[in-house]
């Protein structure tokens, strides 16, 4: 792409964003339906479906607006948006789940969280109510969406800069002999 030509930032990454954002609701809507959306696993699975997704925008952002070539910062940039807008689309539905679609949903996860913890034998039995107390106290739905608008993008920005140094592809201007 020409020196000259500025390259469209904010409609591609709206787009991009609402790609990352909802393939996570639909991924969190299937894990919901299928039972299993309170397993440890399940964050592991939607990380990776969300690095791979960034990945593929941030490639499709280089190819499609950029003429095939993109610096480090471009793309960093762009994974910040993308961040910015799935974790606003995420931190939505987030409260969505949790006051209408299943509002006891949270009660599941901290039965979940409170079995795990007793079922580790590192853990004191004499620790388990300052545990329990603190759990009760920062899982509630204002909280997790909090931590979505907070957290969702800070991550996205650490992820952004390992996939942005893997897919940055610089032009190199042509050498006269």
């Amino acid at each position: 792409m020409g020196e000259n030509t500025k390259a469209p930032f904010w409609k591609p990454a709206l787009f991009y964003g609402l790609i990352v954002g909802f393939a996570g609701i639909i991924l969190t809507l299937v894990f919901y339906f299928v039972g299993v959306s309170t397993s440890t696993w399940v964050g592991w699975v939607s990380m990776v479906v969300s690095i791979a997704l960034l990945a593929y925008c941030l490639i499709a952002y280089r190819n499609e607006h950029l003429g095939g070539y993109a610096r480090f910062g471009q793309l960093f940039l762009m994974a910040l948006a993308i961040g910015i807008v799935s974790s606003i689309l995420g931190a939505v539905f987030t409260y969505i789940l949790h006051t209408v679609i299943d509002p006891g949903l949270i009660d599941q996860i901290r039965i979940a969280a409170e079995e795990k913890i007793m079922s580790n034998s590192r853990i004191p039995e004499s620790m388990y109510d300052d545990i329990f107390s603190r759990m009760e106290k920062r899982l509630t739905v204002n909280r997790m969406v909090v931590m979505a608008l907070v957290w969702g993008p800070v991550l996205n920005a650490i992820v952004g800069l390992i996939v942005a140094a893997i897919v940055k592809k610089e032009e190199h201007p042509p050498v006269n002999a």
